[in-house]
């Protein structure tokens, strides 16, 4: 690249940066990820770094971002209030931790982290015990005076209390604090109750609503919307600093009645940093406040000093950023799937985005509803999220970026893969194909079928089954056991020893736990744990299919009338009997079928038929085994709270869904009460 093609880009990356500046500062409504942004920024860097007469003192990559207001009074900073360097990679955090080394001339280095809030910067100081000013960061030189608007904040304490000179040392007269404020997912959702009900447009997000609130010139309305702070820094403004660590300075706080972060560990080397990351970035799920990374500090303050800073940030501190949870990305399309039990579900197609640190091309639309909530179009920008950072979905349409161009996308009229008949049952959100013989029904049944939980067929995967329904040599699981030696050794790919292995497999298949074979059958609504309930109520495959769902509404955690009449439902499908009638002449449904020992929960269980949601961390053992202990007894787990959840189990550190499981009027089991119940149920029925 010459030097004029390179003054061209560098003034297109600068104004780029620019508009996002404002976006992001200024009218809280950013359009790019902060990783987006830090790679323009990275790009603009060594362009001017190949180019230095491109070099400037104000180009984004030699100052800080500024949030001023013009509405607002500005005044300087008493110390620069810059910002760290974000880092995204556990290389960049073993290099820090290199050049500290290096700088400092020590091996003997203490670093402490802390979460990252996810909020706004906000400096506040007091004189001889009175809050005095607040200001936000504006340039890192000078930020605006939002004094009145940081009053209405609850956390911040308009008087220090009486002696409070006494914990810092020198006992100044004038003090800074600095610190994050942010807005609670619990407060959001509650807020956005309210907006909804009086016909208002609700917040997108708890960033943007705590900037846009602290830049309100209506001080009723920070008061009202309930914003959180927690303080990280002290600073003596009229005598020398005398706190020795960031440990000491964090006692400090709390010692003044501050509010602080609860998370705060330390770590002496990289293996220490990576563990306390790991801990950190597993909480996220469960905290009630958005974070998205942590912050790495040298612990010594002195070496903060030696350490120094540059224009843009200090060099004793880093960022480190965690794989983002949401990201923005063009929908290209919507597929339909057809599962196993005829549910018809909606699936977005993607241009491919980083997102928790995979790479995203496909997300759950859950249902038409969900389409028509979301008003979805072809070619529509959309936020993508990671479900416990594991399943996509799509969380919102950008508007402001919808192309002229942008289709609605439409419902079929009928099964996409058959073009059989669809329908949906009152009650339900879910378009079902009734027809039980359609391919794509019998695709998935017989991956469900060959899986590990149920007939555990090891060489009937999706490749497998693919495989077989493309050769003609299955069409529906009674054909499993049909599979002849030389067709299976002519396909590609395969030989005698591969199609040897599978016909043992699916033989040994044949002596399955009865439980684990209605499990295979791929019943509507019926799991691992509904199976081992049916496989002791009905002993064999004749009782089973002759069950009356009066009796079978009356066994533990089948309850639900909707779940037991599609069970029934599927059970007196003449279809499905000519299916098990096959299934029964192959062999593998029997006369008599064998049940592992199953600890069957009693009916008059308190567990049974209800549902549970737990949440924290639970001293006494994993969540898994908590779980266990539930559904042994006729209990349901789920991952979120709603109307119908029974109870809450809450152990240490429980997140947003305590508050949530309180708004709505759900039952909380600490986890003492949650033990005490367990004993109760083993001493009464002799566990």
């Amino acid at each position: 690249m010459d030097l004029r093609r390179a003054r061209k880009e560098v003034e297109r990356l600068r104004a780029e940066l620019a508009r996002h500046d404002a976006l992001y500062y200024r009218e809280a409504a950013p359009e790019i990820s902060d990783r987006d942004y830090d790679a323009l920024v990275r790009e603009l860097a060594e362009l001017e770094a190949a180019f230095p007469e491109l070099a400037d003192d104000d180009s984004p990559t030699a100052r800080v971002g500024s949030d001023s207001d013009a509405r607002f009074p500005s005044r300087p900073h008493s110390h620069p209030m810059i910002s760290l360097q974000n880092s995204y990679d556990l290389v960049d955090v073993a290099a820090f931790d290199r050049r500290v080394r290096r700088e400092l001339a020590t091996d003997a280095v203490l670093y402490s982290v802390e979460p990252k809030i996810d909020g706004v910067a906000l400096a506040v100081r007091y004189e001889d015990g009175g809050l005095e000013s607040a200001l936000t960061r504006g340039d890192g030189k000078s930020g605006d005076v939002i004094t009145s608007n940081a009053k209405e904040i609850q956390d911040i304490p308009h008087e220090l209390p009486e002696g409070w000179r006494a914990h810092l040392p020198g006992g100044p007269s004038a003090i800074e604090l600095r610190g994050e404020v942010f807005l609670t997912f619990s407060r959001l959702r509650r807020l956005n109750r309210e907006r909804t009900a009086a016909g208002e447009a609700p917040l997108a997000n708890p960033r943007n609503a705590t900037a846009g609130t602290l830049k309100t010139l209506d001080a009723s309305v920070v008061r009202a919307r309930g914003l959180s702070v927690c303080f990280y820094q002290i600073l003596a403004l009229d005598v020398e600093p005398g706190l020795a660590t960031r440990r000491e300075e964090m006692a400090a706080l709390d010692a003044l009645g501050i509010p602080v972060n609860d998370f705060l560990r330390f770590a002496e080397d990289t293996d220490g940093l990576d563990a306390v990351l790991d801990e950190l970035s597993g909480l996220r799920a469960e905290l009630d406040y958005p974070i998205d990374g942590a912050v790495i500090k040298v612990d010594d303050l002195a070496s903060h000093v030696r350490l120094g800073a540059t224009a843009k940030a200090p060099r004793w501190g880093l960022a480190f950023k965690f794989a983002a949870e949401e990201a923005e990305t063009e929908l290209l399309d919507v597929t339909l799937q057809v599962g196993r039990t005829g549910v018809i579900t909606p699936v977005a197609e993607l241009a491919p985005v980083e997102l928790a640190g995979t790479t995203v091309s496909r997300a759950t639309l859950h249902n038409r509803d969900e389409i028509q909530r979301l008003d979805l179009r072809i070619g529509d920008t959309v936020r993508v999220a990671k479900g416990g950072d594991i399943i996509p979905k799509v969380l919102d349409v950008v508007l402001v970026r919808r192309p002229a161009e942008a289709v609605p996308v439409s419902w079929p009229m009928s099964c996409p893969a058959c073009a059989g008949p669809i329908a949906r049952a009152a009650g339900e959100a879910a378009y079902r194909c009734a027809n039980p013989v359609c391919p794509a029904q019998v695709a998935r049944r017989l991956r469900h079928f060959a899986g590990r939980e149920a007939c555990d067929i090891d060489g009937l995967g999706e490749k497998g089954v693919a495989q077989l329904l493309e050769a003609g040599l299955v069409a529906d699981l009674p054909d499993i056991f049909r599979l002849r030696r030389d067709a299976l050794a002519a396909l590609p790919g395969w030989a005698e020893k591969s199609a040897d292995a599978l016909l043992k497999a699916v033989e040994r298949a044949k002596d399955r736990p009865w439980e684990a074979k209605i499990f295979a059958l791929g019943i509507p609504g019926v799991g691992v744990t509904t199976a081992a309930v049916l496989a002791r109520a009905y002993p064999d495959a004749a009782s089973l299919r002759a069950a009356d769902t009066r009796r079978m509404s009356e066994l533990p955690g089948l309850g639900e009338a909707s779940a037991v009449g599609r069970i029934g439902a599927f059970l007196g499908d003449p279809r499905i009997a000519d299916l098990l009638d096959e299934l029964v002449a192959v062999g593998f449904l029997r006369d008599r079928e064998v049940a592992t020992a199953i600890r069957m929960p009693a009916a008059d269980s308190w567990f049974a038929g209800k549902t549970f949601v737990m949440t924290g961390t639970l001293a006494s053992g994993s969540r898994s085994e908590a779980r266990k202990a539930i559904e042994a007894l006729g209990g349901k787990v789920t991952g979120s709270v709603s109307r119908r959840t029974d109870a809450l189990v809450a152990g240490e550190n429980p997140g947003s869904k305590l508050e949530k499981a309180r708004d709505l009027g759900v039952a909380v089991l600490s986890e003492s009460d949650f033990l005490a119940r367990l004993q109760a149920e083993g001493d009464e029925h002799g566990r």
